[in-house]
C-alpha cells in the first residue's frame, strides 16, 4: 500500500510538472493564462452601482467609459441565456452597493429560447470557470475545470483566435449600411426567433420566466433596484419581427413589471438610433459610439422615444 502511495505522489508531481512547463509555454506564447475576455469579469469592482447583464446586446450596447465617477460593471457576453445570468448575478451579488441599478436585457429570443443542452453549452459555458463559483457553473466538470486552469495542456486553446482581445474589440469601431443590415436582419430573426416557433405560434418558456422572476427577487432582497431594458435596433429587423411575437412579449414584459413593481425599458424602435447605421455594427448590435450614447442617455434618465412609423 505504501508504495503504491508513493508512486501515485511522483506521478501527480510528474502531472504538476508537465502542467507548470506547459502553462510556462502558453503564458510566453500568449500572454496570459486568462482569455481577454474573462479578465472583465475579474476585475469587478466592490460596492457596484451600475451594472448590466445579457447576450451581446449588453455586452455591446452598455459602455460606461464617460462615467468613470461610477463603479459600473458591465457582467454580459455573448450567447448568456437568463440562466446563465442569473449565476453571474448571484456571483456578484455582494459587490452591488445598496441602492444600485441593475438592468437586465431582455433579447427576443430571451424568454423563448430552449434551455442549454450540455452539447451546446460546453465551451460557452469554460468562461465561468474563470471567475464563478463552482456551485453556481452549469453542469460543472473538472476535465472542463482543468481546461481553464491549465490552457497549455489544452490544444484548442492553442488555437484561439481570439485569446488576447476580446471579439467585440475587433468590431467595436465597426458600421454597418442599408444592404448589410437587412441581410444581417433575416438572418438574426431566423436564429432569434423564427427557430422558436410552434404550431401555436410563440410559448414564453417558464424556466426562462421563473429566472427572470428569481433575479427580480434576488435585487429587491439587496436592495438592488432592477430594471427590465431592451436595447436599440435598427429598422431593418424592427420591420421584419412578427407582430405575433411582438405582442406576447409585450404583453407579457408589461404584466410582469406592473406584477413586480419595476421598470420596463423598450429602446428596440427608439427614433434616436433606429436608422443611425453609425452608430451599429449590424442590425441588432451597438458599435462603441453607440453604446456610449445609448448608456450616456440611459444614465441621463432618459426614456424611450418610440419612432411612429415603426410597428408596434
Amino acid at each position: 500500500m505504501k508504495l503504491f502511495f508513493k508512486k501515485l505522489i511522483v506521478l501527480l508531481l510528474i502531472c504538476a510538472v508537465v502542467a507548470g512547463f506547459a502553462n510556462l509555454a502558453f503564458y510566453l506564447v500568449k500572454g496570459s493564462l486568462t482569455p481577454a475576455y474573462a479578465k472583465r469579469f475579474l476585475n469587478v469592482p466592490a460596492q457596484i452601482q451600475i451594472a448590466n447583464l445579457g447576450s451581446s446586446h449588453g455586452q455591446n450596447g452598455f459602455s460606461y467609459l464617460n462615467h468613470p465617477e461610477l463603479a459600473t460593471a458591465n457582467l454580459a457576453y455573448g450567447y448568456q441565456t437568463l440562466e446563465q445570468d442569473e449565476r453571474v448575478l448571484e456571483n456578484y451579488i455582494d459587490r452591488f452597493a445598496e441602492g444600485a441599478t441593475l438592468y437586465i436585457p431582455i433579447s427576443s429570443f430571451s424568454l423563448i429560447a430552449e434551455p442549454s443542452t450540455r452539447s451546446d453549452i460546453l465551451a460557452l459555458n469554460r468562461r465561468f470557470y474563470y471567475f464563478m463559483r463552482r456551485d453556481l457553473i452549469i453542469d460543472f466538470s473538472w476535465r472542463e475545470w482543468l481546461a481553464a486552469m491549465s490552457p497549455g495542456l489544452y490544444y484548442p486553446s492553442w488555437l484561439a483566435d481570439h485569446w488576447d482581445v476580446d471579439e467585440f474589440d475587433e468590431v467595436a469601431d465597426r458600421q454597418t449600411n442599408s444592404d448589410e443590415a437587412r441581410n444581417d436582419a433575416e438572418t438574426t430573426l431566423e436564429g432569434h426567433i423564427l427557430m422558436y416557433q410552434t404550431d401555436g405560434g410563440y410559448v414564453l418558456r417558464s424556466e426562462n420566466v421563473d429566472c427572470l422572476t428569481r433575479m427580480v427577487a434576488l435585487c429587491k432582497e439587496h436592495n438592488i433596484t432592477p430594471v427590465l431594458i431592451t436595447t436599440p435596433f435598427l429598422r431593418e429587423y424592427d420591420d421584419i419581427i412578427p407582430q405575433d411575437f411582438l405582442a406576447m412579449q409585450l404583453s407579457f414584459l408589461e404584466e410582469f413589471t406592473a406584477e413586480q413593481g419595476i421598470a420596463y425599458l423598450d429602446f428596440s424602435r427608439d427614433s434616436r438610433f433606429i436608422d443611425r447605421y453609425d452608430l451599429f455594427i449590424n442590425s441588432t448590435h451597438l458599435n462603441s459610439e453607440g453604446a456610449l450614447l445609448f448608456t450616456d442617455l440611459l444614465l441621463s434618465g432618459a426614456v424611450p422615444m418610440p419612432d411612429e412609423t415603426a410597428p408596434n
